[in-house]
């Protein structure tokens, strides 16, 4: 709720979702037009309106549903192929990001991920994705990318499964993959970030009331203050040996486009230096002046 993107999370029920559910539906329809059960359901409503009036109505429960079933806390990375880009930045990414020089942290993979199944193992409770943002969904219906395309055949399954039986016990099989599909997917007007994004879902409001669901220890919600309004975070990866708390896996440290750029590159050597982490620094050649 409180992303740059307004579109975060509930695009994918406008954008994305009908375009994978409707094949399946429209194919279940096709199935079931002359049963003499769905024939008395529909009455005298032309078949085509009342399928369009019940594929719009069941998509708006989806997205409905979405805000109150889980809260979703997002960490943003950004990738790139482009060796250059990995060693100067993506000058976009400095001007909104850093438009006072700004600096871009590079991460150790493995590592990184090795703390963040350490701390899934805990916290039982919590749904953790980790996967490349999507921008764009292809004719057939996928992305090309294997765990996003993976958790669309789940949800293609268990749609399917859904429209048969039409019962709510099927319907929780469509949760997860909803909840983990609605994180991944991004207007195509941030393509150009490459995001990379972590995102841990916590259990929303409607689902406190279930039995058990509070079993499992779930991270602690914490607050800020950014521009008048409080807004919720999570700490993750806070890792502590004998009451001190252990450096993320830092891999270098990229100081962004700045008059004293250079001066600041040495500040950071110190600054790291002081918290025993060791990772390369380097200044950005981008000759940006920001403001």
């Amino acid at each position: 709720s409180f992303m740059n993107d307004e579109e975060e999370i509930l695009g994918f029920y406008d954008r994305v979702l009908p375009k994978i559910l409707h094949p399946i539906y429209k194919k279940y329809i096709k199935e079931v037009r002359d049963n003499p059960k769905f024939l008395a359901l529909i009455g005298t409503t032309p078949i085509e309106r009342y399928c369009s009036n019940e594929f719009a109505q069941l998509i708006g429960n989806f997205k409905g549903v979405a805000p109150i079933t889980h809260d979703h806390y997002v960490t943003s990375f950004s990738t790139t192929n482009d060796a250059w880009i990995r060693e100067h930045g993506l000058l976009s990414q400095w001007r909104a990001y850093g438009p006072d020089g700004g600096y871009a942290i590079v991460f150790d993979t493995r590592p990184f991920e090795k703390l963040l199944d350490e701390e899934a193992a805990h916290y039982k409770g919590d749904t953790y994705s980790w996967a490349d943002v999507q921008y764009e969904l292809h004719p057939n219906r996928r992305t090309g990318d294997a765990d996003t395309d993976n958790w669309i055949e789940i949800l293609e399954r268990a749609s399917d499964k859904y429209f048969r039986s039409n019962s709510s016990d099927d319907l929780g099989e469509l949760l997860e993959p909803l909840t983990i599909l609605s994180t991944l997917f991004k207007h195509r007007g941030f393509d150009e970030e490459k995001e990379v994004r972590l995102v841990l879902s916590l259990f929303g409001s409607e689902m406190e009331s279930h039995v058990g669901i509070k079993a499992a220890p779930e991270h602690p919600v914490k607050a800020m203050v950014r521009g008048g309004a409080t807004v919720p975070f999570v700490e993750l990866c806070v890792k502590e040996t004998n009451g001190v708390r252990e450096n993320l896996p830092i891999k270098k440290v990229i100081v962004g486009p700045h008059r004293d750029k250079n001066e600041r590159k040495r500040a950071v050597q110190l600054l790291l230096r002081q918290h025993g982490v060791s990772a390369e620094v380097c200044v950005s050649d981008i000759p940006y002046r920001g403001k």
